[in-house]
C-alpha cells in the first residue's frame, strides 16, 4: 500500500504507533516528566535543570541519500545521528525530537514504518525520543529532524563545545577512525563489483554511532572547542578555524585509519581519511595535558592528528618530507559545490 491510498490523519497514526512499539526505555528517561507526547498540537514536559542545546538536520533524497544503497531502517537510524551527533560536538546529550516528512504520495507504507523503526532504534539507544513532527506533500522526499539536548551534570553553568574557542598552540585530535563512511558509500555504489565488500566499511556509512559520552565528558574535563565530523575532516576542522580565526597543521601519518580502509583504498585512503563525511567522529582542541587526560581516561579511541597555528585560514596537510597540501577553511556549500 502507497501513501496515498490512506490519509494523511491515518499515516501519522500507523507512524505514531510504530515508534511507540519500537521505543524502548532507556535511563535518560528519569531526568523528565513528559506531559504530552505524540498525538496532540504540540508536546509538553517538565524542563530539567541546567542549560539545553537545539539542533535541525534536514536530508534529502539524492542529496543525503538514495535508497539505492542504504535501506529505510537504516536511514531511519542514520537521520537521528546526524542529530544526535551535533548535540554530542556540543557536549550535551540528546533529550527529545521532532521529525517532519516530506513525500509525494508513491511511498510504499512498508518503507516508511521501517525508517521509523530505525529511528526510535537509535532514539532508544541514544536519546531523543520523538515526541511531535509532521507530513507535508513534496516533489522530493526528505527527512527534517529537530533535537533537544539537556546538560546531564543539571548545572547551568556548563558552558557547551564550541567552534571558535580554538586556540594557536593547542593539539587537534579526533575520535575513533577516519574515511570509513566514505569508504563504505563507495563500495555500495560501486557497479564494476571489484571492490571488496568490507562489511566495517559498509556498517560504518549505514550504522554510523554518535559520540555522545565522549562530548559530555569532554566539555566537563577542559575542552572547550569541537565539532561533529559530518562534512569530513578538513571542512569540519575549517569551520573551527574560520569560527576561530585560526590555521591548523594536520600530521597525514597521525590519522586514525582502519586496515580495512587501508586495504580495499590503497590509493585513495588518504584523500577519503581527510575529506569523506558522515563519519560523525568528533574533532577537538584543548592543551596536550587535557588531550592526553582525555585518552587515559575514555574507553573510545582518541588520537592526536595536529596542532592549531595562527596561520589563519590555511589547513596544511604534513607528510614525513614537509607540506603535502594545503586548505583554506571553506568547507561544504550545497549551492555553490557543484
Amino acid at each position: 500500500m502507497k501513501v496515498n491510498e490512506i490519509s494523511e490523519f491515518e499515516l501519522i497514526r500507523l507512524l505514531s504507533k510504530t515508534l511507540s512499539d519500537n521505543y524502548k526505555t532507556s535511563g535518560m528517561n528519569t531526568i523528565y516528566n513528559e506531559v504530552v507526547g505524540l498525538g496532540d498540537d504540540a508536546a509538553a514536559w517538565d524542563v530539567p535543570e541546567g542549560r539545553q542545546v537545539f539542533t535541525t538536520d534536514a536530508l534529502v533524497n539524492n542529496v543525503h541519500f538514495n535508497l539505492r544503497f542504504i535501506s529505510p531502517i537504516d536511514l531511519g537510524w542514520k537521520s537521528m545521528v546526524a542529530s544526535q551527533s551535533d548535540i554530542a560536538a556540543m557536549g550535551f546529550k540528546p533529550l527529545f525530537a521532532t521529525v517532519s516528512l516530506g513525500l509525494s504520495g508513491e511511498e510504499n507504507l512498508d518503507m516508511l514504518t521501517d525508517l521509523y523503526k530505525g529511528l526510535a532504534d537509535a532514539a532508544s539507544q541514544f536519546g531523543g525520543k520523538v515526541v511531535g513532527g509532521d507530513t507535508v506533500k513534496s516533489e522530493t522526499l526528505f527527512i527534517s529532524i529537530s533535537m533537544l539536548g539537556y546538560d546531564p551534570s543539571n548545572k547551568s553553568q556548563t558552558n557547551p563545545l564550541k567552534r571558535h574557542s580554538a586556540k594557536p598552540g593547542e593539539v587537534v585530535a579526533v575520535t575513533g577512525s577516519l574515511g570509513s563512511s566514505a569508504g563504505g558509500l563507495r563500495i555500495l555504489q560501486d557497479k564494476t563489483g571489484t571492490l571488496p565488500r568490507c562489511q566495517d566499511l559498509i556498517e560504518s556509512h549505514t550504522r554510523p554511532r554518535p559520540q555522545i559520552d565522549t562530548g559530555v565528558w569532554l566539555a566537563r574535563h577542559g575542552i572547550k572547542c569541537a565539532a561533529d565530523i559530518s562534512d569530513g575532516l578538513l571542512a569540519d576542522l575549517g569551520h573551527i578555524c574560520e569560527a576561530s580565526k585560526v590555521g591548523a597543521d594536520i600530521k597525514i601519518n597521525t590519522l586514525p585509519v582502519t586496515s580495512g580502509l587501508k586495504s580495499v583504498f590503497p590509493t585513495d585512503w588518504e584523500e577519503l581519511s581527510l575529506t569523506g563525511g558522515e563519519d560523525y567522529q568528533l574533532v577537538f582542541t584543548g592543551t596536550k595535558r587535557s588531550i592526553e587526560e582525555a585518552i587515559s581516561s575514555l574507553e573510545t579511541p582518541i588520537s592526536i592528528i595536529g596542532q592549531i597555528t595562527d596561520d589563519y585560514p590555511e589547513i596544511n596537510v604534513l607528510n614525513s618530507k614537509g607540506v603535502m597540501g594545503r586548505y583554506t577553511s571553506s568547507g561544504f556549500d550545497h549551492f555553490k559545490n557543484k
